[in-house]
């Protein structure tokens, strides 16, 4: 009784500012600034509540949804109030850069030449 259904799409990331990788594990991820968000990015550009991150199972898919945000929530350059996300999506939060990816996760650079 312990196995649990997938309740997200599986292998879905976000990396922050091409250093940080935040697998996105949840069926809701509220981001922004406060402490009490799920993905905190402290940063004046994003707004205490900025977005917030919902997993629509039956698709298969992420859907991104603005706050009312002070700075906008961007994806591949376009202001939204609510996307879908694909793979390498390009996203700003008032300028902070992430980029959604599913099923492809970036490669480790200290595993390159270990495979045999």
């Amino acid at each position: 009784m312990d196995e649990e259904i997938p309740s997200v799409p599986p292998n879905a990331f976000f990396l922050i500012e091409g250093v940080k990788v935040y697998p996105l594990v949840k069926e809701v991820i509220n981001i922004g600034r406060r402490i009490e968000n799920d993905l905190v990015i402290d940063d004046p550009r994003v707004s205490r509540r900025h977005a917030q991150l919902r997993a629509i199972q039956e698709q298969g898919h992420f859907v991104l949804i603005d706050l009312n945000s002070t700075g906008g929530t961007f994806v591949n350059g376009h202001r939204i109030s609510q996307s879908i996300l694909y793979p390498r999506d390009l996203i700003s939060l008032g300028g902070v850069l992430l980029i959604f990816n599913q099923d492809d996760p970036p490669p480790r650079p200290d595993l390159i030449d270990t495979v045999q």
